[in-house]
């Protein structure tokens, strides 16, 4: 392909865009490992899911480009992985599993999810999973997910007279294997045991 008016510094930059989509390639592929790990750790399935920090790809012949975000085709940003419901011993137990594959919009009071000048630093940042639980309720939306994040909770219970809801976050970095997966796995039980909810539980080792 004949090149014209190629720019040097350009060609650098789109070189590392190209590092960068196979580098999101294999994060991607390895996030959607560990929910499969999750999955069959809970005996649940994964039942689809949805775009938390921006909406969904537009596909289908949809979408518009002058209104929509950059963010719509990277939906893996924040992304919720739903594992359903299950009706154990007369309660509605719901299960989902949130990726927040960058804390730097939440680590900051900024509200502009367009402007990453104004995110936290990325070595100040971090690549974590939220783990949520409800027992006869369920979070009400966007609002609780932010406010989860926006307050950076590693734990959050919530307990009304319609039943529980919690949540608790692990670094991404934990899941590198087996042994230390369960490891979280087991503590997110433990904390789900401990504090209403015990009905959810992991395969016996």
């Amino acid at each position: 392909m004949e090149a014209r008016n190629s720019v040097p510094d350009i060609d650098v930059v789109l070189l590392e865009v190209r590092k960068a989509y196979r580098l999101l390639y294999t994060y991607q592929r390895r996030v959607m490992d560990i929910m499969e790990f999750v999955a069959d750790q809970t005996s649940r399935r994964y039942a689809g899911g949805w775009s938390k920090f921006s909406a969904s790809s537009p596909k289908d012949g949809k979408g518009s480009l002058d209104q929509t975000w950059a963010w719509d085709w990277l939906n893996m940003y924040c992304y919720e992985f739903w594992f359903g419901e299950k009706i154990i011993d007369g309660n509605n137990i719901s299960f989902s599993v949130w990726l927040v594959s960058d804390t730097g919009f939440y680590d900051t009071a900024s509200e502009d999810a367009l402007d990453i000048s104004k995110f936290n630093v990325v070595e100040d940042s971090i690549t974590k999973l939220v783990f949520v639980v409800g027992r006869n309720t369920w979070h009400s939306g966007f609002e609780t997910f932010e406010s989860i994040l926006k307050k950076n909770m590693e734990k959050y219970i919530n307990t009304d007279e319609k039943g529980c809801l919690l949540a608790k976050s692990f670094n991404l970095s934990f899941f590198t294997n087996f042994d230390h997966s369960r490891a979280c796995l087991k503590e997110f039980i433990i904390f789900c045991h401990k504090n209403g909810i015990p009905e959810i539980s992991i395969l016996p080792d």
